[in-house]
């Protein structure tokens, strides 16, 4: 299998950038376009999971239009064949008086009737501290500053014991437990 190959760059280069504009233009109509029109697409946001086209596009109409402007800090664009592609960048937003710092990747696949994003991702990069501060004001609870360390330290015992259990391997067709029994 070819990888980047030239034509395949080149196109989803131009598709790119005819998603960041549509992106910052708010063009709903060519953001729906340029997903694969399935209950299978996948958009992972910043702040929601979303299944399916009809979800995808319930979400795109319903977004704040405000604060869309991005600026890419790096942009990665690796083909596999003709056929399939993957578009990685690192941004950043500034969402009110905050910048912050985020991630994309699609999965582009190259169907007869062209590219389509089949599987997008989008995250924001928080630092501990920030992390901790978000997370104590949204529950309305302050930390005093004489135990923010302490807090941060649980923070990441917290995420060691949970990265365990994260790795653990499940089979495909696992299903959870309705109650548990030790």
């Amino acid at each position: 299998m070819e990888i980047n190959n030239a034509a395949a760059v080149a196109e989803l280069t131009a598709l790119h950038a005819t998603y960041e504009r549509a992106l910052i233009e708010n063009d709903i109509p060519t953001l729906e376009s340029m997903f694969w029109d399935s209950s299978l697409a996948i958009r992972y946001g910043a702040t929601e999971n979303l299944y399916g086209i009809e979800e995808i596009k319930a979400f795109r109409r319903n977004r704040p239009k405000v604060d869309l402007a991005r600026q890419i800090l790096r942009l990665e664009i690796t083909t596999f064949g003709q056929s399939h592609g993957v578009i990685n960048l690192d941004f950043t937003r500034k969402i009110g008086a905050e910048t912050r710092q985020g991630r994309q990747t699609q999965l582009w696949v190259k169907w007869a009737n062209g590219w389509k994003i089949v599987s997008a991702h989008v995250s924001y990069i928080f630092e501990k501290a920030s992390y901790v501060d978000a997370a104590a004001e949204k529950i309305g609870l302050p930390i005093r500053e004489e135990d923010r360390h302490d807090v941060e330290e649980e923070m990441k015992r917290i995420s060691s014991i949970a990265q365990v259990m994260l790795e653990f391997p499940l089979e495909q067709n696992s299903e959870a437990a309705p109650r548990f029994q030790p």
